[in-house]
């Protein structure tokens, strides 16, 4: 892979900015092949060069209109809105009932099949009143992940304990798995050090390094370390 590096002209706003956008943009061009095989997505819509409509087989999101955004950014919002209410920290009880708030929305626009299985599975825990810190410890999937960006945006990785705790917190009531910490701090040490002014290999790279060096107290689900994926892909 190589780097792509970023205009020295940009600040570190205008790369902040550039993140939430390529976010909404690439969640947006990838709605209407979620969860397709390449054979039908060929099928359906052919090569996909700008952002099309979900077609009514599209399985989460059918008739979706062309560059409409999913759950990825409408979570990744709800943190950076939690960050700033929360002055950079997210507590369980305030991203349960946020969660539990938003998929109300969801499902009143008739989009329910936008929630992933982990997220579904413990708003589902959290509704029959179980405690939101003990809520996540079977999300192995990627939505802690698709949210993260803010954390990246509004944490450095100097402090490698109050950018694990940072992430941590992002993930915890519904992804508090080793898989789900990994995934999610990697996108977000990523964004991090773009943000910095790192190229798309050094960003990644640095990433890596981050992650490998992050402790959090998350809980072992039987599955393959993401870190270990990651550098075998990269």
């Amino acid at each position: 892979m190589t780097g792509t590096s970023p205009s020295p002209h940009l600040s570190s706003v205008d790369r902040a900015v550039g993140a939430f956008i390529g976010l909404a943009v690439g969640d947006a061009l990838g709605m209407p092949t979620q969860s397709l095989s390449p054979a039908t997505i060929t099928s359906l819509y052919g090569r996909i060069t700008a952002h099309v409509g979900g077609a009514t087989q599209q399985p989460y999101a059918p008739g979706l209109p062309a560059g409409t955004v999913t759950d990825d950014t409408e979570q990744a919002i709800l943190v950076a809105d939690l960050l700033l209410k929360g002055g950079g920290h997210i507590s369980p009880e305030d991203f349960a009932r946020a969660l539990l708030n938003w998929e109300e929305e969801v499902i009143e626009r008739g989009s329910h099949d936008l929630l992933g299985p982990s997220t579904k599975a413990a708003l589902e825990k959290v509704r029959a009143g179980a405690d939101p810190t003990t809520t996540g410890t079977t999300g192995t999937t990627n939505g802690s992940a698709m949210r993260v960006t803010p954390v990246g945006i509004a944490y450095g990785t100097a402090d490698l304990k109050a950018f694990a705790e940072a992430v941590h917190e992002s993930c915890r009531v519904t992804h508090n798995t080793q898989q789900g910490f990994q995934g999610a701090a990697l996108i977000a040490a990523a964004v991090s050090h773009g943000i910095d002014g790192a190229d798309t290999r050094a960003a990644i790279d640095a990433a890596l390094d981050t992650v490998s060096r992050l402790n959090a107290p998350v809980h072992w689900v039987e599955g393959a370390e993401v870190l270990a994926r990651t550098r075998w892909a990269v």
